[in-house]
């Protein structure tokens, strides 16, 4: 009697240990595939995320080519026609063209300013985690995380540069149609100085051919 109960305790504790090792198993898979899951899933992101960051990094050179232009432009505008447009004959209306121009350059010039992006450097980096007694896995999370900040902060800037560039845009063609205005207002000037000398002139021509 007592060696029966002693054999069926050892059968259920053998029983116990077997499930004990079969969920084991099952959890040693489940950790494994879920391993794998989320190296596939890094993989992934740090693809799309490189292909986002080039994105931005294109967007900003286009924009920087851009204002270049701008600032190109607006400096052919003012060396062809800036300061011989100021006249006192009219004004020194050709002020208004000049300072466009001037404002032109100016806001080009914040659309090309330089910007910092606050985000760990490569250096920085490496000399963290380098020898880091950490897993794999919080290494691999802080990655992602440093390339998506930068990202973010890469799209901000180029948002920016982009109103600063629209704006610089807006003040070239002021400024180019100021100057043609102005040009055309310079050059009729002599006929409106010629015209008003003769009628200034003409109520003496008459007393000077009646005169004995």
């Amino acid at each position: 009697m007592t060696w029966s109960r002693s054999r069926r305790a050892a059968i259920e504790r053998a029983a116990v240990e077997r499930a004990d090792a079969e969920r084991a198993v099952v959890r040693e898979a489940e950790d494994q595939r879920t391993a794998a899951d989320r190296a596939a899933r890094i993989r992934l992101l740090n693809k799309d995320l490189e292909v986002l960051r080039a994105s931005a990094v294109e967007r900003t050179r286009q924009t920087e080519t851009k204002a270049s232009f701008i600032v190109v432009a607006a400096g052919v505008l003012a060396s062809a026609a800036g300061i011989d447009l100021i006249k006192p004959e009219t004004w020194f209306i050709g002020l208004v063209p000049f300072g466009l121009t001037v404002a032109t350059v100016v806001v080009a010039t914040v659309a090309l300013w330089p910007r910092e992006l606050e985000v760990p450097s490569a250096r920085s980096i490496v000399t963290r985690w380098v020898d880091e007694d950490k897993p794999e896995a919080e290494l691999d999370d802080y990655l992602l995380e440093v390339k998506a900040t930068e990202i973010s902060l890469r799209d901000d800037q180029n948002e920016l540069r982009s109103k600063w560039t629209k704006r610089g845009f807006s003040y070239l063609v002021l400024s180019l149609v100021a100057a043609l205005i102005v040009a055309t207002v310079n050059s009729v000037s002599p006929v409106w100085s010629n015209h008003d000398q003769e009628r200034v002139e003409a109520p003496a021509t008459p007393s000077a051919t009646g005169a004995p």
